[in-house]
């Protein structure tokens, strides 16, 4: 072992160049209980002049707090997830927090797996998109010993938590809405609706002659077509059994068969629930020769950059990703900070943004 091996410095080498207290050099470099401005300023050029690195584990032992979050997603490969983790890292680390990521792949085994290993960690809090909303006492379990969690896109309504999210319903209202002012009356929705029986859903629509509060619903698909018979019931237009391209199975391959299956019905216009769901959506159209926006108007929920690569560029009803993720970050750091549960619960619906390109015309 090498003699003259560097020894790292301590808080108590950064105390004693500070001419200050152990105690004092603690409460100046971990940003807790008072210190005055200019003894502040002392520690830190001592601790900067000393190279001194925290200990944070340390650190964490006299806080009470890790400073450390997981956040939890079903698939960080996407643009949607992909953009809402960099903004949320963002945030934190600006605020002295770091995150620790993991993709569940969809999969609710996995996000119980997820759960524990942050538990073991000992974060502060979660940050997460539920996989399943049927399969959720892992999540309760956490919450009933005290866990802090910041559900994002996808929310379960039956845990209590805050929770940050598009207003799915009122955003799809906006879009179709649109399309119903640019003359359109035979539009297509295509989404996975998979919280839908398929005998209900010909009820669904039967019935559904006004705006209406839904059922609390987990799935932004079932939110979105919520959205999209509102904006059917306040024009005074019956919407269509054969309108509705239900995928059943959250793919693009399922999302161009139901696009298929509606483009027998002559539809003049398509919304398509996501990203994904655009996908097959677009080469259903594409496919049977059918002319964007000539023969059929098309748009999509969310704003990826393919949306801008094709030919004609597709419109879009964009999420403010990087809000999501920001103010998820901003409530759990408060509830971290806070130490004591809330008195009641954010919940937090941020308005969509309509981008209107070439894929939309009017008739």
């Amino acid at each position: 072992m090498p003699a003259n091996k560097a020894r790292h410095a301590t808080i108590v080498d950064v105390a004693k160049a500070a001419n200050v207290s152990v105690a004092t050099a603690g409460r100046a470099l971990g940003q807790y209980g008072y210190v005055r401005p200019e003894t502040r300023k002392a520690v830190q050029e001592a601790a900067s002049a000393l190279h001194y690195k925290k200990n944070m584990a340390a650190q964490s032992l006299i806080s009470g707090s890790a400073k450390t979050f997981g956040m939890i997603v079903s698939d960080i490969s996407s643009e949607f997830y992909s953009n809402i983790i960099k903004s949320t890292v963002n945030y934190c680390r600006e605020r002295g927090y770091c995150i620790l990521i993991y993709d569940t792949h969809e999969s609710a085994k996995i996000e119980r797996e997820a759960l524990a290993i942050f538990q073991k960690h000992r974060v502060d809090g979660i940050i997460v998109s539920p996989a399943d909303s049927r399969n959720v006492d892992h999540l309760r379990e956490f919450i009933d010993d005290g866990g802090r969690i910041v559900q994002i896109d996808r929310c379960i309504p039956e845990l209590n938590t805050d929770t940050v999210m598009l207003d799915n319903r009122e955003a799809a209202f906006q879009g179709v809405s649109r399309l119903i002012a640019a003359g359109h009356r035979k539009i297509a929705y295509i989404g996975e609706l998979h919280e839908i029986r398929p005998d209900l859903l010909q009820s669904i629509v039967n019935k559904y002659g006004r705006p209406s509060r839904a059922r609390r619903a987990f799935a932004p698909s079932y939110q979105r077509f919520m959205g999209y018979l509102d904006a059917h019931a306040v024009a005074g237009l019956p919407a269509c059994l054969d309108m509705i391209g239900r995928t059943g199975h959250y793919s693009s391959e399922s999302a161009q068969r139901a696009a298929g299956r509606v483009l027998m019905h002559e539809p003049t216009a398509m919304l398509a629930a996501d990203g994904m769901m655009a996908i097959g959506a677009f080469r259903a159209l594409k496919t049977s020769g059918m002319r964007i926006p000539e023969d059929v108007s098309f748009v999509s929920f969310d704003d990826l950059d393919w949306y801008q690569l094709v030919d004609p560029p597709v419109t879009a009803i964009a999420q403010p990703c990087a809000q999501i993720g920001e103010e998820a970050a901003r409530i759990l750091i408060q509830r971290t900070e806070e130490k004591i549960g809330p008195v009641h619960y954010e919940h937090v619906r941020l308005p969509g943004h309509i981008l209107m390109r070439g894929s939309v015309r009017a008739l």
